[in-house]
């Protein structure tokens, strides 16, 4: 957990990339984590199959804004099909925390939030 003191990790839990909010978006999704009480809203702006833009929204712990932070500046250019690959292993080795079983529900709520943004993106276009 001392990982998570570092100067770097506590900079992006101050200063979060791509926090606040994204007018008319693509895609969003609202999840919570009912272990830790942690909200979060992410938001989305596809164009042509690429991410333009990622926003999210949260109250929640460190280890869930830094790992959105991290996560949201990834996918900005990427394709949907590139953002549809990430997966649990793939984030932790994002964000590069070392954390106990019950943080990593934290840090993958952004994550869940994605997988579900991206499914309602692909209803909303059929």
């Amino acid at each position: 957990m001392q990982d998570l003191y570092r100067e770097e990790f506590m900079e992006i839990f101050r200063h979060p990339q791509n926090k606040g909010n994204l007018e008319n978006p693509s895609a969003f999704a609202h999840k919570k984590n009912p272990m830790c009480g942690d909200s979060l809203v992410l938001r989305l702006k596809i164009s042509g199959g690429i991410i333009e833009d990622a926003k999210f929204e949260s109250e929640a712990c460190a280890v869930s804004v830094i790992s959105s932070s991290i996560l949201t500046d990834y996918l900005i250019g990427k394709s949907v099909d590139e953002a549809k690959k990430i997966n649990k292993d793939r984030l932790l080795e994002m964000i590069g925390l070392n954390l106990t079983t019950s943080r990593v529900s934290c840090a993958t709520l952004v994550l869940y939030a994605l997988e579900e943004a991206l499914k309602n993106y692909e209803k909303e276009s059929e």
